[in-house]
């Protein structure tokens, strides 16, 4: 699946993986399970950044595990890399809360290596979960901002701009969850203090995908940046993607600082006042947004809580689901070079499905669900499921022969006939669940060549072949093609 993020060292996370790549050397050497730190035994290697790496360690006779982050050997000599970890733990301690991750203690190795003992988090990133999960309901999305914001507001009132608020660096563990902001290694003091000298002069620094329009132009931060990039967030929790995508970071710099980003609403069905919510967070100036996290949080409360009042007029409707999902070959290593690609797919999917009568219910990266509903006479409905096979046909053929397609992007598409919980509006019904809505129960889990259908789509109907799909789904395709 593409990813819509890059991962940058994301703490003591139990779902970050160890990768070589993420280092400033891929030689850089590693603890063995077995090694002592400060008294504490590893483990094993929980995950590895640009500047240092994380292991899972216990004291001995001690059941509680810890996580303890070392700055990379070969960084220790330098002293502005020494003064810039230490700076990281300082930060921490400042700002101690429980929506923080909280740090135990502090030494360096013989070697002189520093390295800090926090605490360890089980469970995964929002990033992954995303990437699980798609996009995340309006309720879920405020479950899951409120308490980040409540840790950046403690932040700030210290006097700390976080510059790195992203979905990787946001830990969330249990049901209901517990919610942790991670990683401030690039977190900068909003007053003057001994560690300002620090900060690099004309030099970005952040995640392009999710910084403020000051940040890129490396002018004066405040918490306001930390509300742009809450928006950036916000809009990926509600519609499974970033606001602006692009796979030139030129392109991606200029859609920042110049292109109003799309409403959410246009993605997939929400509310006015969520759109508005988003789009006050991710205005161009500063003075713009919202003035502080809390702001932020009592506005989108009242978004939530207006959707919320609504729900009575959900309704189950029966429905038509087309389901497209980008699946890159083995040999795809690179899926940089194919974002135009998948874009494009992404693209015409889109197009094509809401010409063909098709509400966008969930877009992400790599995928995208278009529902048709059917009409409450259920004497109609097997002559809707016919227009809407016939269509899939005609549009799976469309993807898998459109020119220039890059042999290394296959396209899956599936369709499947059931029931989704509509929100009865005076526009156009709102889609808020069903198990049509829930394509992993349903959509094909593996590559498939042509239209791939469930038995309740198909049922009765004709003007088609179908062949034996992957269990129990059927692989439909049109007389002669």
């Amino acid at each position: 699946m593409a990813r819509t993020e890059h991962e940058r060292d994301s703490g003591a996370t139990e779902e970050s993986q160890a990768d070589p790549t993420l280092g400033t050397s891929q030689a850089e050497p590693t603890l063995g399970a077995g090694a002592s730190v400060g008294g504490y035994v590893i483990e094993r290697l929980v995950a590895r950044g640009g500047c240092g790496s994380v292991y899972l360690a216990r004291r001995p006779g001690d059941e509680v595990p810890v996580a303890i982050k070392l700055l990379h050997p070969a960084l220790a000599p330098m002293a502005k890399m020494m003064v810039r970890f230490e700076r990281e733990v300082e930060l921490l301690k400042r700002i101690r809360h429980p929506n923080i991750v909280e740090i135990h203690e502090v030494g360096t190795l013989p070697d002189g290596t520093p390295f800090f003992v926090m605490e360890y988090l089980s469970g995964m990133t929002l990033d992954t979960l995303l990437l699980q999960r798609g996009r995340l309901s309006p309720d879920e999305t405020l479950e899951v901002l409120e308490p980040v914001c409540a840790a950046l507001g403690a932040a700030h009132a210290a006097g700390i701009v976080h510059r790195d608020v992203k979905a990787s660096n946001v830990m969330v563990s249990g049901t209901p969850g517990t919610v942790k902001l991670l990683d401030f290694g690039i977190a900068k003091l909003i007053e003057p203090g001994p560690s300002e000298g620090l900060t690099s002069v004309n030099r970005q620094i952040g995640t392009p995908t999710i910084m403020a329009p000051e940040q890129l132009l490396c002018a004066p931060v405040d918490a306001r940046t930390d509300v742009y990039a809450l928006g950036a967030l916000l809009y990926r929790l509600l519609t499974g993607r970033l606001p602006f995508e692009s796979a030139w970071p030129s392109e991606l710099v200029r859609k920042h600082l110049e292109e109003p980003p799309p409403r959410p609403s246009e993605r997939v069905p929400l509310s006015r006042e969520l759109d508005a919510v988003v789009l006050k967070c991710l205005e161009k100036r500063p003075e713009r947004r919202y003035e502080s996290v809390h702001a932020l949080v009592r506005a989108l409360r009242h978004a939530v809580g207006m959707n919320s009042r609504a729900s009575a007029l959900e309704l189950p409707r029966l429905s038509v689901g087309l389901f497209v999902e980008i699946r890159l070959r083995a040999d795809a290593d690179d899926e940089g070079s194919l974002a135009v690609e998948i874009e494009r797919v992404l693209a015409m999917a889109e197009e094509r499905m809401r010409a063909g009568g098709f509400t966008i219910a969930t877009t992400t990266s790599a995928e995208v669900l278009g529902i048709r509903l059917l009409s409450r006479d259920p004497l109609a409905w097997r002559a809707e499921r016919q227009s809407a096979l016939n269509f899939a046909l005609a549009f799976q053929e469309e993807l898998s022969g459109r020119r220039g397609a890059d042999p290394r992007v296959h396209v899956n598409v599936c369709a499947h006939a059931g029931e989704v919980v509509v929100r009865e509006r005076e526009a156009e019904p709102e889609i808020v669940g069903g198990p049509l809505a829930r394509t992993g129960d349903w959509a094909a889990t593996e590559e498939v060549s042509g239209l791939c259908a469930t038995w309740e789509m198909i049922q009765d109907l004709s003007g088609f072949w179908a062949a034996p799909g992957p269990d129990p789904l059927v692989v439909v395709t049109r007389p002669g093609v």
